[in-house]
């Protein structure tokens, strides 16, 4: 493999790495949100009992 190939190679794998960086940070704000409207919708049923 030459030089030009391995750049091609190494640029390549950069973009995948960065592509599912992107998916794992969308999957992980799922969580995130979820938590908050049930932390939020706890609060509303919480303020109501009082």
């Amino acid at each position: 493999m030459n030089l030009a190939e391995e750049l091609a190679l190494l640029r390549r794998q950069v973009r995948e790495q960065e592509k599912e960086i992107r998916r794992l940070k969308e999957e992980n704000e799922f969580p995130e949100e979820a938590s908050a409207f049930f932390a939020a919708g706890r609060r509303k049923s919480a303020k109501g009992r009082e």
